[in-house]
């Protein structure tokens, strides 16, 4: 069963969602979803005090509080649950890839990204483990968990959100390794996780941990589009 809420000051855009999540659930007959509608940032943040959604259908402009400071709200209780944004505005872009949104919906929404943006909340991923030797200790890394991998001679530095590995092999080994089509081959010494990209521009790409690479001459718009699919 997955808990949905959706919060929207204007009854016919929260209408206009729970329409949409009426024809995804018709097409989608062996998931259950409940959903509660709320027409207030506060009765939302009211109600994740006695307990959490699976899900997050989330207005941008909504009464004192935006969607952005709503959503850091959420975070602070909530690490898990997945947020979507809905808007008429495209200004948030760069907040909304922070705070790690799966997607970014914007008004009038169509169904299609509608059932695209579901899909992804309702998806339940399995974890992924990469198995490195570092000085002869053997380490178990998650692969969400990494950040970008770079080529130091014939070692690879493996930058995880918690501590960094340096291994002997090669950027194709590690790339097979993980088989995720978000860990993205930047030239022959990079491999950058797509998911956690904070921002891009035509010269560089700038990782959550501050880190930055060049874009390749002639690969932005290709890189952005990959961006955007693997952050939203």
């Amino acid at each position: 069963m997955y808990r949905l809420a959706i919060c929207d000051d204007e009854k016919s855009s929260a209408a206009e969602a729970t329409g949409l999540l009426d024809r995804y659930k018709r097409a989608h007959p062996g998931l259950e979803i409940s959903s509660e509608t709320f027409y207030s940032s506060f009765d939302l943040l009211e109600a994740i005090e006695k307990g959490t959604y699976d899900i997050y259908l989330l207005d941008i402009y909504i009464d004192k509080v935006n969607g952005i400071e709503l959503a850091e709200a959420i975070r602070k209780r909530d690490e898990n649950g997945h947020i979507i944004f809905m808007t008429s505005s495209n200004a948030f872009y760069k907040e909304a890839f922070r705070i790690h949104a799966v997607h970014y919906l914007e008004k009038p929404i169509l169904e299609e990204e509608f059932f695209d943006a579901m899909d992804r909340g309702c998806q339940k991923e399995e974890k992924r483990y990469l198995t490195v030797r570092e000085s002869g200790e053997v380490s178990k890394i998650a692969a969400d968990d990494i950040l970008y991998i770079e080529s130091e001679d014939h070692y690879k530095r493996i930058v995880t959100v918690q501590k960094s590995y340096l291994v002997r092999s090669t950027v194709k080994e590690l790339q097979e390794d993980i088989a995720l089509e978000y860990f993205h081959a930047l030239g022959m010494k990079t491999i950058l996780n797509l998911k956690k990209v904070l921002r891009i521009n035509r010269d560089t790409i700038t990782m959550e941990d501050g880190a930055q690479f060049p874009v390749p001459r002639g690969t932005y718009r290709q890189l952005s589009e990959l961006v955007l699919k693997f952050t939203f």
